[in-house]
Parts: structure tokens; sequence; C-alpha cells
């Protein structure tokens, strides 16, 4: 299988401006590739380039072309990168999506197990928010994921999800927080005074990725006149947390670890619950991602 050589000769020409560079490149003669790129414009009907007197420079018609040119050349690659998957897979290999959250007590275990019992497993690793781990899923570049029920999914995500245990909404901050100073929290009866700090939002959900839901991303109009820090990392959102007075939204489970990184839990909203469980793809030979899945099931028992 190879790229159609006519593409992959105009590219080499377009890119170099000058057919001697471009030859040498594709180790081949000038008047071969001279004679390639002719005839490509006999049956295209369109000069694609005007020969200068050092070189040569895309037309109009060359200018399109290139745009069709280089969008065959990706697909190209990327079919190539999924064949090569396939072919992983068929020795073992499951690419797993998780919530950093659920990575140390779900997701880690469950890997160590998988590869005990089967060695000459391998894996691929791909850490992101319920969006972005399910838009990869539906376009098949990852087998299943761990994360949170998303309701209202777009019809033509064709995924099913398993619950594996139930998930609380925490509120942390770092331990020279005026909430933690004070003792004056947010509780359940209503009051909410987090409200007069920014917000934090972990790992947010990117616009980008909302053709997954039905109905696109909500709009929180209460967001519009407060501060908000989107952090893609969970990591810079713990250092944010010691030097900013923010608040940060984030699972009861990861209390301990948290604690451990510095950070306080100051309450936790159980009418805020979702369930956390396991995402794959409909239709899809499941015999190794059922047995890795069973691992997860069962780790997910001391989180219940």
């Amino acid at each position: 299988m190879a790229l159609n050589k006519s593409i992959k000769y105009f590219l080499a020409v377009a890119k170099h401006g000058n057919i001697k560079r471009a030859s040498d490149e594709l180790y081949l003669s000038q008047p071969s590739l001279t004679s390639a790129i002719k005839k490509l414009e006999a049956e295209l009907g369109a000069p694609l380039f005007n020969r200068l007197s050092k070189g040569v420079e895309l037309t109009a018609y060359g200018i399109k072309f290139r745009a069709y040119a280089q969008e065959q050349q990706e697909q190209y690659f990327a079919l190539k990168h999924q064949f090569n998957d396939m072919q992983q897979r068929q020795f073992g290999k499951i690419k797993i999506g998780t919530g950093e959250v659920w990575w140390e007590n779900v997701v880690k275990p469950a890997v160590v197990d998988y590869q005990q019992q089967n060695p000459a497993s391998s894996f691929h690793l791909e850490f992101g928010n319920n969006l972005t781990l399910l838009n990869h899923l539906v376009q098949g570049d990852i087998d299943l994921f761990v994360g949170h029920e998303v309701l209202e999914l777009s019809e033509h995500c064709r995924v099913s999800f398993e619950p594996l245990f139930q998930d609380y909404e925490s509120i942390y901050v770092g331990a020279q927080h005026p909430l933690v100073q004070t003792g004056v929290v947010h509780t359940e009866s209503g009051i909410d005074n987090t409200y007069q700090y920014p917000l934090l939002r972990v790992t947010p959900s990117h616009p980008r990725h909302q053709s997954i839901l039905a109905h696109g991303l909500p709009h929180d109009s209460a967001l519009e006149e407060r501060i908000v820090y989107d952090v893609d990392s969970v990591t810079a959102s713990i250092d944010m947390l010691k030097i900013t007075p923010a608040v940060m939204p984030y699972s009861h489970h990861a209390h301990e670890w948290l604690a451990s990184q510095g950070l306080v839990q100051i309450s936790t909203d159980r009418s805020k619950v979702g369930n956390i469980g396991i995402y794959t793809k409909m239709g899809e030979p499941k015999t190794s991602i059922e047995r890795f899945c069973s691992s997860l099931k069962q780790h997910a028992q001391s989180l219940r």
C-alpha cells in the first residue's frame, strides 16, 4: 500500500519550489519527475506550477490542488496508523482512557493484573476528560475508558456504559484558604459561600467535542461574572489552589490523595451525584477488553 505517486511527487515539488531538490528527496531523476508533473497537469487539465528561472511556484490551480493532496496524505497516514493499531490489538494491545482520579485506585491495579496474566500484551494509556475520551472512543482511537456517565449523548455515539460505583462532588481548597481559616464552608443546607471565590475547573470540556452531546454544552450564566480558571492538568490545578484563593470541585474519592498533596476538602455535596463506569464501543470484538474490564470491576469494588 502506498500513497499515490502523483500526489507524493506534487507535494515534494510544492514544498521545495525546485525540481532538482524535490528529485533528490524522492531519489528520482529530474526528467522523470518533470514528466510525472506534466502528466498530472495533463490529467487535471490545468497548470499546477509556473516555471521560473530558478525554480517553480504554485499557480492558483496548484494552491487548490495542494489542499486536496495534503488531505489525501493525512488520510493515508491516518489509515496506516489505524491498520497498525489493528495489528497490535490482535496481539493483545489495549488502548485505555481514564481520568487521573481513577488511575490510582482502579485502572492502575487492573493494568498490573492484566500484564501479569498476559506478559506479551502492551498498553496505550490516555488521560483526559469525559468528552475528549468519548470522542476518541467513537473515533476508534481507544478501546475503553473509565469515567463519569454522560447523559443525553448524540445518536451517532454507538457506545455502551457499565456503571461501577457512584461519585459525589467535593470542594477542595489550599490549606491557607480563608474558608479553612474561618471554618465557614459550603454546606448542603442551601448556604453556599464559595461563589465569592474564583472557580477552578479541572480538565474542563472543550467546545470542539460538544458534538458528542445531543444538545451541546450547557450554558452557565452564573459563570459570566465569576473568575474562572480552566486547567487541563490536575498537577497544575493543585499548584493553582496553593497560590490563589480558588475553590475546586472534584471527586470525593480523591480526598486522601489530594490531602497528601496539601489540599483541604471543605465539603461534599451528596445532591451532586454521578455514576462512574466503563465505556466501550458497540460492535467491537471484546475478548481481551472483556478480560480487562473484569479486572476493573474487581478493583472498583473498594470504591462502592
